[in-house]
Formats: C-alpha cells, sequence, structure tokens
C-alpha cells in the first residue's frame, strides 16, 4: 500500500524524523511511506532523501503566525489551487491512505476526500492558539477516519475531542534504540569537546533555540542550581535560527543577568548529526518547555533511551512518558523554583540519579521502539481503511 504523508515544513523536525525512522519498518509491513513538502528552501527534503524516503515537492502554502492579513489571504487563496496539485498526485502515485502531520494545514485531507482515500490524521503538540484550533478541529471531525496523537494529553487539549475520541489511537514518537543508548565509553570524550571537567555535573538540553522549548527558563532554573553546584555546567545542543534572533539575544541577555559566562558556565554546541554522542556528556537532561507547545518531545525520550534522568515541565502528554519520580521528574510549567529543586536534587544525588536513568532506559525499550511505533501506524491505518469501507479491497 502506498501512503502520501503530508508535512507542510521544509525544515527538518519531529514530523519528518518520524517519517524517516518509520520508512523502512512500514515498508517491511507492507506500506510504502511517500513524503510530500513544499517546494521552499530548507533541509528535509535532502535529509529524507539521503535516507531512503521518497520525496515530492509541490507549492504548498502553510499557517503563519501572524496577524499580517494578507498572509492568511494568500493562504485561503492558494489553497483551491494546492488541493488540485494534491489530487493529481494522489492519482499518479496510486495512493491508498493518506497521512496529516499536524493540525492546521487541511490541504491533503480535502484532497483526500475528493479522491475517496482514507485520512489519519496526526495531532502533535498543542501549539494552535485556541481561535485556531477549533476551526482547525472542524477539518480534523469532518475529514478524519483515524486520528493519531502523541498521548492521550495532546488529543484531549484540542476542543471537540469528545466528537472524535472513538477514532483516536495514541502513540509515541519512535526513537532507534540501538542508536540512542548509554555510551559510557564518551563521556570523557565528549565532556573533553566541550571544554568541561570530567567531573563537573552537567545539565544538558536538546532543543532548538526557541520560545516554545523555554530555553530562557531552563537558564534561569540552572542559576539557581548553581547557587548549590557552583561546578555544574549547562550544555544546549540545537540551532540556532535568524527568525529566533531576538529570543537568543535574550537567552545571552539572561545568562549575564545570572551572572553565568556562555562558553564556561553554559555552552552552546549549535545543532548536530550525532546527539546519540552528545547525550553521553550528560548527567541530567532538561526540556522546560513552556505550555501550549509541545506534545511528546523525541528529545527527551532519546534521553531516557540513554540512560539520563530526565526534568520536564508538565505540558503536551510528556507525563504520559515521563514517570514521575521513577524516570526523572515532572514540574509544573512556569514554575522555575520547582524545576530548579529537581535538578538541583538529580545532581546532588548520583545513586538517584543513575537509579532514575536505569528506570528510563527501560521504559525507553517497552515503549518507544521504533518497531512499536510502525506497528500502532499499522493499525492506525487499517482502522482507518476499514472505516472507509475499504479493508476488503486491499492486501498488507
Amino acid at each position: 500500500m502506498r501512503v502520501l504523508n503530508a508535512i507542510h515544513f521544509p525544515v527538518f523536525g519531529g514530523p519528518h524524523n518520524q517519517a524517516l525512522r518509520l520508512a523502512g519498518p512500514l515498508a517491511s509491513r507492507g506500506f510504502t511511506t511517500i513524503v510530500v513538502l513544499p517546494d521552499e528552501l530548507g533541509n528535509a527534503a535532502e535529509r529524507l532523501r539521503a535516507g531512503g524516503v521518497e520525496v515530492r515537492t509541490l507549492s504548498l502554502h502553510r499557517l503563519r503566525a501572524t496577524a499580517n492579513p494578507r498572509v492568511h489571504i494568500g493562504l485561503a487563496a492558494s489553497l483551491p489551487a494546492e488541493v488540485q496539485r494534491l489530487r493529481e498526485l494522489i492519482r499518479a502515485e496510486g495512493i491508498e491512505i493518506v497521512q496529516i502531520g499536524g493540525l492546521v494545514n487541511p490541504h491533503a485531507a480535502i484532497a483526500a476526500r475528493f479522491e475517496h482515500v482514507p485520512v489519519v490524521w496526526q495531532l502533535l503538540d498543542t501549539r494552535a492558539p485556541r481561535p485556531v484550533a477549533i476551526a482547525a478541529m472542524a477539518w480534523v471531525r469532518e475529514l478524519a477516519d483515524v486520528v493519531m496523537s502523541t498521548g492521550v494529553a495532546v488529543a484531549a487539549a484540542h476542543p471537540g475531542y469528545a466528537a472524535i475520541k472513538d477514532r483516536v489511537i495514541p502513540f509515541f514518537p519512535p526513537v532507534e534504540l540501538e542508536r540512542f543508548a548509554p555510551h559510557p565509553e564518551l563521556r570523557a570524550e565528549i565532556r573533553s569537546t566541550w571544554g568541561i571537567p570530567e567531573t563537573a555535573p552537567v545539565v544538558g538540553c536538546v532543543a532548538n533555540i526557541n520560545p516554545q522549548k523555554g530555553i530562557l527558563e531552563l537558564v534561569r532554573a540552572f542559576a539557581q542550581v548553581r547557587s548549590q553546584h557552583a561546578d555544574a555546567r549547562l550544555v544546549l545542543v540545537g540551532a540556532e535560527y535568524a527568525t529566533h534572533a531576538t529570543y537568543s539575544a535574550a537567552v545571552r541577555a539572561q545568562l549575564a543577568s545570572d551572572g553565568l559566562v556562555e562558553g564556561q558556565d553554559v555552552i552552546f554546541v549549535g545543532e548536530r548529526d550525532d546527539v546519540e554522542r552528545q547525550l553521553a556528556g550528560m548527567d541530567v537532561m532538561a526540556l522546560a518547555a513552556v505550555p501550549r507547545s509541545e506534545g511528546v518531545t523525541t528529545a527527551v525520550l532519546e534521553g531516557m533511551a540513554s540512560g539520563l534522568a530526565v526534568v520536564v515541565t508538565d505540558v503536551g502528554a510528556l507525563r504520559e512518558a515521563v514517570d514521575d519520580t521513577r524516570c526523572g521528574f515532572v514540574v509544573p510549567a512556569g514554575s522555575t523554583h520547582a524545576f530548579a529543586l529537581a535538578l538541583a536534587r538529580l545532581l546532588g544525588d548520583s545513586a538517584l540519579r543513575i537509579r532514575m536513568g536505569q528506570e528510563a532506559r527501560r521504559v525507553a525499550e517497552d515503549r518507544f521502539s521504533v518497531d512499536r511505533c510502525a506497528d500502532t501506524h499499522v493499525r492506525a491505518y487499517m482502522q482507518a481503511l476499514a472505516r472507509h469501507g475499504k479493508i476488503g479491497q486491499v492486501s498488507t
């Protein structure tokens, strides 16, 4: 069977990573993935193709976080033509299932409806402002045969959840457990590249430097931790983009305000393609995401698979992935003090940190494997086909 996965973002991120990791396992289960992306500058198409995933590019507008009415008028005006191009793609590629990556761009789902093709719509985060979510969920209710969500809480956070509850299949993003595993033999090497002593306690965060990831909040919490652990370091692994230059400047201003020195107390590693190696140098993984942002962050799951205790804010469905007090700590979003206390407790108790890290690895093996995620997708696809009355017309 051929699945068209529509992702409206040209820069590689969570939905693209999911498509890349699942393409092979889904193919072995009888489902060929084709990803359609906007024909804009970005690294997503290159990375997907390098991983063996079929990619098609089209002119695809997307909803943007701006108050400029011309942008939204342009989106509406382009919708009919872009839906028509997607319809032509569905026919040309013999597509039998359409998958939508994210809430707010219904183009491929509308095209699928016209072409009588089942739709699996994925809710991946909780970012959309409520008025936008209300409008977008009307499309989901009407067009989705199955709704997949990264955790039950993500689906439940969307308005109109009760109307789609019987169609929801929760899942966790896939983690390559062989790649993301404890690597204590790399610790000294990675610490050396950072310029950090092997004995210094390190809090790490793998996230691009942008507001939804709560980097400012993490820096503030870390500054409080330093009052108890003067030799602690904060390592930030993630890209910085011109679109968030103001936020990057605010993060650095916060460092200065808190008496932290970039390159000494706080290390900006930048974007890396060897995240599994960077994790080997950390003692604790932290994500201080702000409210209405995340679903289940893949980087946190990868940190758990790498044997790290984690501290995260209670946003999206992170509580469903991180068992509080078992694999780490889940603290209220916006509470810098609570976040700092959790970090300090882990940094000050190596036995607790190690025990939680070991448990985090066990949880990752049980819940986050690529195979388990692929099996969940197959279940969603089969349910969508059955709901669409096509289960007897295809073979997997």
